[in-house]
């Protein structure tokens, strides 16, 4: 009777350990579901759609043979998971942009890795697209090229004449690398404005620090397509991943500025499962800080944590200089009133962040306040340093 009193406590030892083992295991599926980098090998959301995601695939982007588990053993990764997404993303993705893709000329993947992603672009968009990947990991990007090259011949051997054309000028010379690869090198200097009718961004950033010239890419009715945290980020900030959801952006005629993520309609489109992705921010050779003069409050706070490219820091000291605040126009009053205002505006194009300031003197009974407004291509109202601003109280020149 011992004895198997003793063994029925074995047996129950085991069982429960068993159970133990279990939750950890749910637990830790349950937080590899919201990340970027699920490894097959711990999980299989590399290969099979997460749970909670199955409303964000239409049947004819799951009926592709590119997400099927033997095209998605081409582009495993080189070294890190970080080099691919879920097979949930992807799908939702293609969905999202379907219409774009079919009818597509021009797509461009940044941040493209092992290129699993332009396997589906590719057996979407007609014969004649140009699909473009930009990886800056250079030795991923030389596997990206030889893995293409191994889709296009499974492509073929599924009769798939057209993605296996695609497939095949992406592996010769669709995929850039290194610096050529680098999203804060691209469009610089508005070289493929208005080309593209699908940009994807595999990386997420902070809306504060997405460089305008990936808005100036998009053809008019094209869609950008990319991960944007939750919250705002400084420049130097070591996180390496954020909590985001994909956002997906419209533009819908030549002229039509950047809506941002506050805007809901035809122009944004917020996905709204929650997922993890690396982030990257502007490196700081392409950064630069505001010198700021005396005097003026939140310059300090603005150059702390607005990253600028070159042309923008210069911009922002030659607005805070007394040749271009003489520039202003009287807009209430006369200059000779101890009340009046006066205000002027401009804004920097050449900027691959794009940045607009108004200027406004104030002055009432002599007591002069000088403020900038800064706006441009991301969200600066949320990080609290969108004003720059001068108080020169009863010395000031407000009489003119």
């Amino acid at each position: 009777m011992a004895r198997l009193s003793l063994l029925m406590l074995a047996v129950m030892i085991e069982l429960s350990r068993g159970n133990r083992i279990e939750s950890k295991d749910e637990q830790k599926a349950v937080q590899l579901a919201s990340d970027q980098d699920a490894d097959p090998s711990e999980s299989p959301y590399y290969y099979r759609q997460k749970p909670g995601w199955e409303n964000t695939a239409n049947d004819d982007v799951k009926r592709l043979s590119s997400v099927q588990p033997e095209m998605r053993q081409i582009f495993v990764p080189v070294k890190e998971w970080t080099e691919v997404a879920s097979l949930s993303i992807h799908m939702m993705i293609a969905t999202s942009m379907l219409e774009n893709l079919k009818n597509a000329t021009h797509v461009v993947d940044i941040g493209s890795g092992t290129g699993a992603l332009l396997a589906v672009f590719a057996e979407l968009v007609p014969k004649s697209a140009v699909l473009e990947g930009l990886e800056y990991m250079t030795e991923v990007a030389d596997a990206a090229r030889q893995k293409m090259e191994e889709a296009s011949l499974l492509f073929k051997k599924n009769g798939n004449d057209t993605a296996e054309t695609v497939a095949k000028k992406i592996s010769q010379t669709g995929i850039a690398g290194g610096e050529n690869g680098d999203l804060f090198n691209f469009n610089l200097k508005g070289e493929r404005d208005g080309e593209f009718d699908v940009i994807n961004v595999g990386f997420a950033m902070s809306e504060n620090q997405i460089p305008g010239a990936l808005w100036k890419a998009l053809a008019v009715n094209g869609k950008l397509g990319m991960p944007i945290c939750d919250g705002a980020s400084s420049a130097s900030s070591s996180v390496t991943k954020c909590p985001c959801h994909y956002h997906i952006f419209t533009k819908n005629s030549e002229e039509a500025e950047f809506p941002g993520t506050k805007l809901e309609g035809s122009e944004h489109m917020r996905i709204e499962n929650d997922i993890h992705f690396m982030v990257v921010r502007p490196p700081l050779k392409f950064t630069e800080r505001v010198e700021c003069p005396g005097g003026y409050s939140g310059c300090d706070q603005f150059s702390e944590q607005v990253p600028l490219p070159k042309d923008g820091a210069r911009f922002v000291e030659k607005v805070l200089s007394s040749s271009w605040t003489n520039q202003a126009t009287t807009k209430q009053g006369s200059d000779t009133d101890w009340i009046h205002m006066k205000s002027w505006q401009e804004e920097i194009e050449v900027s691959s962040w794009g940045l607009t300031v108004v200027y406004v003197l104030d002055c009432e009974e002599g007591d002069t306040v000088m403020t900038w407004t800064f706006t441009g291509l991301g969200d600066l109202q949320s990080m609290g340093t969108r004003r720059i601003s001068q108080h020169k109280g009863k010395q000031g020149d407000c009489i003119g």
